[in-house]
């Protein structure tokens, strides 16, 4: 009695848990220009044309890479690109600062899709990718 309990229990909670996860991976974040409470260094990418072209390009990257990952891969994209969100806001109003960090983001991206393209060694080179970054972020 108490394992087919246990078991049905479990059954419900993988049931509740597929219903809360959404069907795809939800959408890379874009730079809202109208929100009210933009960063400096937000407004500076929504004045430029430039900036707000380099920003959108790389979630859309972001976004096109998101099918050929796993979700928990995913994530960790999603958390890389929060951490860069981060450290470019440091940046505040310079542009050349602002232009920098987004194609940092944008050579890590081009370095992710070779990764994803490569099915032989692709959890490695993940790894390995990601090993790297931590460390250039470190320095």
């Amino acid at each position: 009695m108490r394992g087919a309990a246990m078991r049905r229990a479990g059954r419900v909670a993988v049931g509740l848990l597929g219903l809360a996860l959404p069907l795809s991976a939800p959408a890379a974040r874009t730079l809202d220009c109208s929100g009210r409470w933009l960063t400096r260094t937000e407004l500076t990418i929504c004045a430029d044309p430039k900036l707000l072209r380099l920003e959108e390009q790389i979630a859309r990257r972001v976004k096109g890479n998101a099918s050929r990952l796993s979700f928990g891969q995913y994530l960790g994209v999603r958390h890389w690109q929060a951490v860069r969100a981060s450290e470019r806001d440091l940046c505040q109003t310079d542009r050349d600062c602002i232009r920098a960090s987004l194609r940092s983001q944008g050579r890590f991206l081009d370095r992710l899709q070779r990764c994803v393209a490569s099915t032989l060694a692709r959890r490695t080179c993940l790894f390995n990718l990601l090993a790297e970054e931590r460390a250039s972020l470190q320095r």
